[in-house]
């Protein structure tokens, strides 16, 4: 096996895992949490409204994908969102104010801190704010993406490289391979994904979390503001749009890899009619010789 052989199998690889990152990282953008939170996060048998909802959803997203020059300052200004939320949803004359206890009202004012108020009002119950286990959950979280960023964002680079190595050397059998493979890789694994996830969505969900979690630091009561914020629907959603990015990408991809294939056979035609003409020179210069 030759190294262009070599390059195009790593490529491919490091290809599907690009693809695969640029559809989390679509994830992870603001509009795609604002969107789905506004479509999915009803806020029926919630003591928020829906627009709060929304609005939590998008903090909680910050908090959770962004990084943090300080931890301890993230926790305050999510907490300082959802106190302030608390307290709008449970004013007097406010569309919510009747699914707020006397009980969660004094807990906002406990203490001098929101974040102090966020535990307080948890402790009345998961529904009113997020308790211990939720942000605990969310800092895993944000640990996990923003310490697998700079990792992933070398699949990016070394698929650059190698596409350039391929290309600059002319290799473009060797590229067309690497970016026809890449996608069709991933798209088996998506294939196999996206059946299990017809089947069984829950079981899928549950697989994914227990590959990076440890079991039930990220179950939470149906009702918790938390899910509330991202209900199943939610993260149903955001499968569609990691599926439909990274996809499409792929497809972008294999159209290239077709069209190096095409310049691969149209040099291949070249290097083949050179070695003819050669061949036929080297023949008439040797009838020259006999004459």
């Amino acid at each position: 096996m030759g190294s262009n052989s070599i390059l195009a199998g790593i490529g491919a690889t490091v290809l599907a895992v690009m693809l695969l990152v640029c559809g989390f990282a679509a994830c992870c953008l603001p509009v795609t949490t604002e969107r789905l939170a506004g479509a999915v996060s009803t806020g029926a048998d919630s003591p928020y409204t829906h627009e709060q909802l929304v609005d939590l959803a998008e903090a909680t997203r910050a908090f959770t994908v962004d990084s943090h020059r300080d931890a301890d300052t993230a926790v305050k200004d999510l907490a300082g969102t959802v106190v302030d939320a608390a307290r709008e949803a449970s004013a007097p004359g406010a569309p919510k104010t009747a699914a707020w206890t006397d009980e969660a009202r004094a807990a906002l004012d406990v203490g001098a801190s929101p974040v102090d108020a966020m535990e307080a009002l948890a402790t009345v119950s998961d529904r009113y704010a997020l308790d211990g286990a939720a942000v605990s959950h969310l800092e895993d979280c944000n640990a996990l993406i923003v310490g697998l960023v700079p990792m992933l964002s070398m699949a990016g680079v070394a698929a650059l490289i190698v596409a350039l190595l391929l290309g600059i050397r002319k290799q473009f059998a060797a590229l067309a391979f690497m970016l026809r493979m890449g996608p069709a890789m991933l798209v088996a694994l998506l294939v196999v994904l996206g059946l299990w996830g017809l089947i069984d969505f829950n079981g899928l969900f549950a697989a994914f979390h227990s590959l990076f979690f440890v079991d039930g630091t990220w179950t939470f009561s149906a009702d918790s503001l938390l899910i509330s914020m991202y209900p199943l629907d939610f993260w149903m959603g955001m499968g569609a749009v990691w599926l439909i990015v990274t996809v499409g990408l792929g497809l972008v991809c294999f159209a290239a890899g077709c069209l190096f294939a095409w310049r691969a056979q149209v040099q291949h035609a070249q290097l083949e009619e050179a070695a003819a003409e050669a061949a036929r020179r080297a023949k008439k210069g040797k009838k020259g010789k006999r004459r």
